[in-house]
């Protein structure tokens, strides 16, 4: 007789954003509840998914679609969650995404706590009715809010109690903090609305120690934010109906109830320079030059090195380190041009030296899977970063218990330092690239635009690194995967 195959699985676990709130669904409670299932069931299993401070509105930026494509491949054959809520918030998405997982790719989804058993007719009504209240709460929670939000603001309050840059909680308000960050802040608006450079206007500031709440250097685009709200002129923000954008000219302004640092019209003239600025298009995905975003500073290896904006003469663009303007690093410079040059150089050395190249070059292409892959470690790497400064930003703000911060930065760390392994082990495993891609770029590169020469560099290229003058081989180093 033939043994049947034990049938494998693994957990889906999704917190919402917590938002100052004490989490109701723990993943502690989540996990228990489904290994309990899986046992019962016989079923083994290989992982526990985390979807932490995820919505369950949308799909887009959760982890079911590549758990989708796991069950696809026959990584798998279960996917079990505690409750149908925790699959999603949406009836329409969350059906399609069963719909594609079950019949598509030859799954099945269950539940821990609730009914509903795909594969009979009264198992997917069950299965519905739990997914179709699962909307119905998170439509109720959201009309709650957005009442919330409503009386806030009549009140002059911001739409959470977070701690405001230049002011210090006062019972359910803020007063203005009049020692530091306060006048700091009024200073700022005040220098670069006169016409000051704000990368000087910056760099002052690190200097006498004006920082973040997480001891972070504030820099450009951090001041940038904290000058946009408006705060400091008395006001309350909110995003103007049915505009999505967080740019400055999609926002409308109340007044608050907390004293402003800056006057209406200081803070009026902030709003003309901002409004004639938007022009320039500063969120363009396009990449401005052929190296934007590959170039390394190789003295610091913590700050890229971005274009100065301030070209020396027609048609020469200067790179320097980004770290210059908080003086964090004491930086370097190079001429756009320069850098080009050495990418060719380096692109013709491999289009001319045949298998020998190939050999070398092994680490430096990958599969479409294995890139997709990259790109979405890479975003975790970024996001749990992100995470983690919101984390202490609550925490700092007294929003959260410290064992409570302690505890949730501890699996935030866990995630971005199991991501980084990840992806490093991805990194070492890559398919050669021929020859005849270096020869084509090569041959291609003065026709093509700044933004597909970055494209196509950043297939082969991990970074290219700005050394100081005197390093020895060269100013320039280009790092293949």
């Amino acid at each position: 007789m033939v043994q049947q195959r034990r049938r494998r699985g693994k957990g889906y676990v999704r917190v919402s954003a917590i938002m100052g709130r004490e989490e109701l669904f723990s993943p502690e409670i989540q996990e228990d509840a489904i290994r309990r299932l899986f046992e019962r069931e016989n079923i083994e299993l290989l992982d526990v998914v985390m979807d932490l401070d995820k919505s369950g509105r949308g799909f887009a930026e959760r982890k079911i679609r590549q758990m989708i494509q796991e069950v696809r491949r026959g990584d798998y054959e279960v996917v079990g969650v505690w409750k149908w809520n925790r699959f999603g918030r949406n009836m329409r998405l969350s059906l399609a995404n069963i719909h594609e997982l079950e019949e598509e790719a030859g799954g099945e989804v269950i539940a821990a706590t609730e009914p509903g058993d795909g594969r009979t007719t009264m198992g997917r009504f069950s299965r519905n009715q739990m997914l179709s209240v699962a909307e119905l709460q998170s439509d109720m929670i959201s009309d709650s809010w957005k009442d919330t939000h409503a009386v806030r603001l009549r009140m002059g309050l911001p739409h959470n109690g977070h701690a405001r840059f230049g002011y210090v909680k006062d019972g359910k308000g803020f007063r203005p903090d009049e020692e530091l960050n306060g006048p700091a802040l009024a200073e700022v608006y005040e220098r670069w609305v006169a016409g000051e450079k704000l990368r000087a206007v910056v760099r002052d500031m690190a200097e006498v120690g004006i920082r973040a709440p997480n001891d972070d250097i504030l820099d450009n685009s951090r001041w940038i934010m904290i000058m946009d709200s408006g705060f400091a002129a008395g006001l309350i923000r909110k995003r103007k109906p049915e505009s999505k954008s967080k740019r400055f000219d999609n926002w409308d302004w109340f007044p608050g109830a907390h004293n402003p640092l800056i006057s209406a019209e200081l803070w009026e003239a902030y709003k003309r320079k901002r409004l004639a600025s938007l022009g320039r298009n500063w969120a363009d995905p396009k990449a401005k030059y052929s190296l934007s975003g590959l170039i390394m500073c190789g003295r610091c290896f913590k700050f890229k090195c971005g274009a100065t904006g301030t070209p020396r003469k027609a048609g020469e663009v200067m790179f320097r380190c980004q770290g210059l303007v908080t003086k964090q690093c004491k930086g370097v410079y190079s001429l756009l041009h320069l850098g080009e040059a050495a990418v060719l150089a380096w692109l013709e050395e491999r289009a001319t030296d045949g298998g020998k190249v190939e050999r070398l070059a092994k680490k430096a292409a990958t599969v479409n899977r294995e890139a997709a892959e990259i790109r979405r470690l890479e975003k975790v790497i970024s996001e749990t970063g992100a995470a983690l400064d919101r984390l202490l930003d609550l925490y700092e703000s007294g929003g959260m218990s410290k064992a409570k911060y302690l505890e949730r930065k501890a699996k935030r760390e866990g995630e971005q330092r199991q991501a980084r392994i990840t992806l490093e082990e991805l990194r070492e495993d890559r398919t050669e690239v021929p020859v005849t891609f270096y020869k084509d770029l090569r041959n291609a590169w003065p026709s093509l635009s700044d933004d597909r020469k970055r494209q196509a560099l950043k297939q082969v290229i991990r970074e290219i690194i700005l050394h100081p003058a005197g390093h020895p081989g060269g100013r320039w180093e280009v790092v293949p995967y």
